[in-house]
């Protein structure tokens, strides 16, 4: 079988509103701080190292009160070689819990944020180039519903319709298709408060925990542009030849409809002006796309329109106290309450850029009323003042030997509580950055020995780090 011919294509990403693809769990209390409106990701061994009062620090590492030991952090870490990044916060709520859960060492009050998936070594929030496939391959796969004969008991805990569109996974079409990860900026994204937005106008917005998100065309006013590397190698699919062409199409076919019936349900109602004032740049955006250009959404929050199949559309939902399945589509999740989440624009530089057809949308593509009008990130906040994290310059600085990926990730073990599975899982996260099986076999061993071998028996990554052990 002759392999794919990929040409290689130039694409742009803007991204219109809040990003979010998640990196699977919280952020580790002890792995960051926030002052001067801005959360700073820190090196805790790398601080650790160069602490002046080593016994102190050690003894207080040692105590079981999670609290204390966090407020300690926040109020002494004043070394800026630890500091891994720094990403703005645009939420004066977190702000102040933040400071409260500090100021009186509340144990009840974590702090929990979702961090954006994230490289280990650069330290830059990045979108997953699968992110942005998984979209492509949603729109693609309902273009196929009708002709591929789709029906909703395809869906019943199988994947059929799945075979139906694609065939045998291991003739899956996509893989014709290659997408880069995209890194942010520096700093690329922005700690949000992700709050609910109901349908029914008696009920208040929920809050629903904190986020880092990208910036965007939105949050700043400014177009937010990042190049895409895109292969693709044309196949058929249902005797039909998939191509940039279709692909920009059935994109456009499937989101455009989206983000005009999400507009009209939620957003028209005169409780809504936050949003509409927020969405304005964007709106502005989505009525002038090109031929070349097309919507598509990414990322968490994407909401069930967006990630499932139109005409089979059956998506679960917890039961109500009726027993019975209650409602879809009844909410928006926004950031800062204001936002919509995960939408961008594909620019495909490749392709002619001629006007569309004339759509009528169903906002105005005239400014909103200003009065109270919404503040964009860089009119609300000063730039980021790093304060009292610097250098301590009355001591010479001490050359510091480089510390292996290894015996880094060892000492950080060396700090967690054996019952405290949150940070042993991310540490367990960072196995793949170490370059050799004997590294990884020895990290596996030394997770295993910190956890004691009754919690390991029933630990449900017993296999994997199994596994990683017997290659030593």
């Amino acid at each position: 079988m002759p392999l794919p011919q990929y040409t290689h294509y130039r694409v742009n990403l803007h991204i219109l509103s809040p990003i979010h693809v998640g990196a699977g769990q919280e952020l580790d209390p002890f792995s960051y701080i926030i002052r001067d409106r801005t959360l700073f990701l820190i090196d805790l061994i790398k601080w650790m190292e160069v602490y002046p009062e080593p016994d102190k620090l050690y003894r207080m590492m040692d105590s079981d009160n999670f609290a204390n030991i966090r407020s300690f952090i926040a109020e002494n870490f004043n070394f800026e070689g630890a500091i891994r990044c720094a990403i703005p916060v645009d939420n004066p709520k977190l702000l102040e819990v933040y400071q409260r859960a500090i100021q009186k060492k509340d144990p009840k009050n974590q702090v929990l944020i979702s961090p954006m998936t994230r490289n280990e070594i650069s330290t830059r929030a990045y979108i997953p180039g699968s992110s942005i496939k998984g979209a492509i391959r949603t729109a693609i796969a309902n273009y196929f519903v009708k002709i591929a004969k789709v029906t909703s008991r395809d869906f019943r805990g199988r994947d059929d319709y799945n075979k139906k569109i694609f065939g045998q996974i291991n003739k899956d079409p996509m893989r014709c298709m290659k997408l880069s990860d995209i890194s942010m900026g520096s700093p690329g994204t922005v700690i949000v408060e992700s709050k609910e937005f109901p349908l029914d106008p008696d009920k208040a917005l929920t809050p629903k925990g904190h986020t880092e998100v990208t910036f965007s065309l939105c949050h700043t006013g400014k177009p937010l542009t990042y190049p895409l590397r895109f292969s693709m190698a044309p196949f058929e699919l249902h005797k039909k030849r998939i191509d940039l062409k279709f692909l920009v199409n059935a994109l456009y076919e499937f989101y455009a409809p989206k983000y005009e019936a999400e507009y009209r349900k939620f957003y028209q109602s005169p409780r809504a002006s936050k949003v509409q004032q927020g969405m304005f740049p964007m709106n502005q955006a989505v009525s002038e796309l090109r031929a070349n250009e097309t919507l598509i959404r990414i990322g968490h929050f994407s909401h069930v329109e967006c990630i499932t199949l139109d005409d089979v559309r059956k998506p679960k939902t917890r039961i109500g106290k009726d027993g019975k399945p209650l409602p879809w589509g009844k909410t928006r999740t926004l950031a800062n309450g204001i936002y919509p989440f995960g939408w961008a624009k594909l620019e495909f530089l490749d392709l002619e850029s001629a006007p569309r057809p004339e759509k009528k949308w169903p906002f105005s593509e005239s400014a909103p009323d200003q009065r109270g009008r919404q503040r964009t990130f860089e009119t609300a906040f000063k730039p980021i003042d790093r304060g009292p994290i610097v250098r301590d310059r009355k001591k010479k600085p001490v050359r510091q030997k480089p510390v292996s990926p290894l015996k880094k990730l060892i000492e950080e073990l060396g700090v967690v509580r054996a019952n405290d599975m949150g940070r042993i899982g991310t540490i367990m996260q960072k196995i793949d950055i170490l370059e050799t099986d004997a590294e990884k076999a020895a990290l596996a061993e030394a997770i295993r020995d910190k956890i004691g071998p009754k919690a390991f028996k029933k630990h449900k990554k017993k296999k994997y780090l199994m596994e990683l052990m017997a290659k030593k």
